[in-house]
């Protein structure tokens, strides 16, 4: 019987010698399997980092990418003066270019429309230029609280939107007129100094983008979206407004620009994809901004200044506002302004 026992014990000994043996040689197995693994993919997650950085440095930036959007937010925004700091010496109602166009006329159109709003609204003023002349952002941003952001690339001007104490964030960079973003070049016009002070700071603001210089001179004379073909005096006279175009850049300075899809500058500063009010006005590419904003951010009023030369111009303006269920409210000389389409009444 005792013989029987130790027998027993004997084999239960060695079995758990055999299991414990069994789990070590395990343990280290999967040790080393893990570790393997490990290795593995981390050379695997720095391939395809690799991999992917080179993919993405290839294909166009998204205009909505969140990354850029934080890019700009950390490093291209610079924040608003504290409510108070900016303090002209005119009424915000009637400032001094009042008497320009029907500039004054659309500035109350303007004020009137937010005035009735309860609480303080958003805006994006694209060509800002210095942040105070003709600007139609004024009044809803220093006077109604309005939330906003001054869009500028001419670093000249930029220095005059900082120091001018705008409670409004402000870019130094363009809205790019064809989505995404990239490097672009500004033409600064050469500006006389012996002008009047008025006219002086009209001439100064006449910049844009190159891409629009002889577009603006071919749009003068009724050539804008033609081509050189047709009869020889056509070709001939588009042979001359294209050297007057070539021209019209040898009076100005080019500077290399940074340019951000203005939906992605918009909810960078504002946080929001609805925004109340956009003013875009700058001098060229206007209606190519409008068309790359695209639906993802909504707008209650959009204000284009730009001087519509033809019926296709017009209908142009009138497609890009229906597609945002906007009908034209006022639309005078170059500044026409849209409106949601059931807060117009017909009369």
């Amino acid at each position: 019987m005792v013989q029987d026992i130790n027998q027993v014990d004997l084999m239960v000994s060695w079995v758990m010698r055999k299991y414990v043996k069994f789990l070590v040689l395990g343990a280290l197995s999967s040790c080393a399997l893990l570790n393997l693994a490990l290795r593995a993919g981390t050379g695997l997650h720095y391939y395809c980092q690799d991999e992917c950085l080179t993919g993405m440095l290839k294909s166009p930036l998204k205009s909505f990418d969140k990354d850029v959007i934080q890019h700009i937010r950390d490093y291209w925004l610079d924040p608003p003066a504290p409510r108070g700091s900016y303090k002209p010496d005119f009424p915000l109602e009637n400032p001094p270019w009042s008497t320009v166009g029907n500039w004054a006329e659309a500035y109350k159109f303007i004020n009137d429309y937010f005035k009735n709003y309860k609480n303080p609204g958003t805006y994006m003023e694209i060509g800002a230029q210095d942040g105070e002349f003709a600007s139609l952002s004024l009044f809803v941003g220093e006077r109604l609280g309005f939330r906003g952001v001054l869009v500028e690339p001419n670093p000249y001007h930029y220095q005059k939107i900082r120091a001018g104490g705008r409670s409004a964030y402000s870019i130094n960079a363009c809205a790019t007129p064809d989505g995404g973003h990239r490097k672009n070049t500004l033409w600064l016009r050469h500006t006389p100094g012996n002008l009047p002070p008025l006219l002086h700071r009209i001439q100064e603001g006449s910049n844009r983008l190159l891409q629009y210089v002889s577009k603006e001179v071919r749009r003068g004379h009724g050539c804008r979206g033609g081509d050189e073909g047709g009869a020889s005096g056509e070709e001939s006279e588009w042979r001359r407004l294209r050297r007057k175009g070539d021209e019209d850049r040898e009076l100005g300075d080019l500077v290399e620009v940074q340019c951000f899809s203005a939906g992605a500058i918009a909810r960078a500063a504002l946080n929001t994809s609805k925004v109340d009010f956009l003013v875009i006005s700058t001098h060229g590419g206007e209606m190519d901004i409008l068309s790359a904003l695209g639906p993802t951010i909504m707008f209650r009023m959009i204000v284009v200044v730009v001087p519509l030369a033809t019926k296709q111009e017009y209908d142009e303006l009138d497609a890009a506002a229906k597609s945002r269920g906007l009908i034209t409210a006022f639309n005078k000389n170059n500044i026409h302004i849209l409106i949601p389409e059931n807060e117009v009444k017909i009369v």
